[in-house]
């Protein structure tokens, strides 16, 4: 009696079984690095005249109090004050910074095993532009968040700050509302900034031609207003929706014309190497 294999023939557990025990020890990673930043603190001492320093655990203190405290200092203008509304406003801030560093040093980690985990279903092709693809990713998506923490948010923040002063209110930001911005901004921002990689992918392994992405630049123009206005809070008269939108355009148009360039270098060669084959 033959006994049914199941989906994909009985091996699809099998599979799953194989990736979460290569994923064991990075969710195990994820966990210790959340706990390290919500738990722990540094204790700076001297030492020869060397600046040290020592961890102890610190709920009061810990890596992301600090981080919270640097953003602060860095992103708020100089006399607007952030405020805690509600009782736990503050922890769940410190939570949500401690699980965003944790899944940004993550995720390039869990990224890389997912790759090397696919490669064998993947053409030679498909394997070569996945593992060229994972530098300009990473690079990417810090210039993403690094753009979102210079520029991005500071207008934001700069904006709400001059309206409350021009209407005579006291300019006061919710704690909690701040970290979910900053959050939200970067985090946007920095998977906005992988599209030049995502439109040259697809023309590489010729799933998308070239001529597709500029033949179709309208949608593309209506669908970055249409995410400028999902990660934008809205607060600022339009001026946080063009600047996302005109970013993500550039980079959408950014991708799109490396794609071409490289795709028409590519056929020229194989067109040289079958021109010199038919000589021969």
């Amino acid at each position: 009696m033959v006994q049914d294999g199941g989906l994909l023939g009985g091996r699809l557990f099998q599979y799953l079984d194989e990736l979460l025990v290569k994923l064991r020890g990075t969710i195990i990673l994820f966990m210790l690095l959340f706990f390290a930043m919500f738990l722990l603190g540094p204790v700076t001492f001297k030492f020869d005249g060397f600046t040290l320093f020592y961890l102890i655990p610190s709920f009061y203190h810990s890596f992301s109090v600090i981080l919270l405290q640097l953003l602060e200092k860095s992103l708020v203008p100089h006399k607007m004050i952030l405020i805690n509304i509600s009782p736990f406003d503050i922890v769940v801030s410190v939570v949500y910074i401690s699980l965003a560093v944790s899944i940004s040093v993550i995720i390039p980690i869990l990224a890389f095993q997912l790759i090397n985990f696919s490669k064998s279903a993947l053409y030679p092709k498909e394997r070569k532009i996945v593992s060229f693809s994972i530098f300009p990713i990473i690079l990417l998506f810090i210039v993403g968040v690094i753009f979102a923490l210079r520029l991005i948010i500071p207008i934001l923040f700069s904006v709400i700050f001059l309206f409350a002063i021009d209407v005579g209110v006291l300019p006061t930001l919710g704690i909690l509302q701040f970290v979910s911005i900053v959050v939200l901004i970067t985090a946007g921002m920095g998977a906005i900034f992988e599209t030049p990689v995502i439109v040259f992918s697809l023309s590489y392994v010729g799933a998308v031609p070239p001529s597709l992405w500029f033949k179709n630049w309208r949608y593309a123009i209506i669908g970055a207003f249409f995410i400028a206005m999902l990660i934008s809070p809205g607060a600022t008269g339009g001026i946080m929706e063009v600047t996302i939108a005109l970013t993500i355009i550039g980079l959408y148009f950014s991708g799109a014309i490396l794609a071409r360039w490289i795709v028409n270098e590519k056929t020229k060669s194989d067109e040289k190497g079958i021109g010199t084959k038919g000589e021969e």
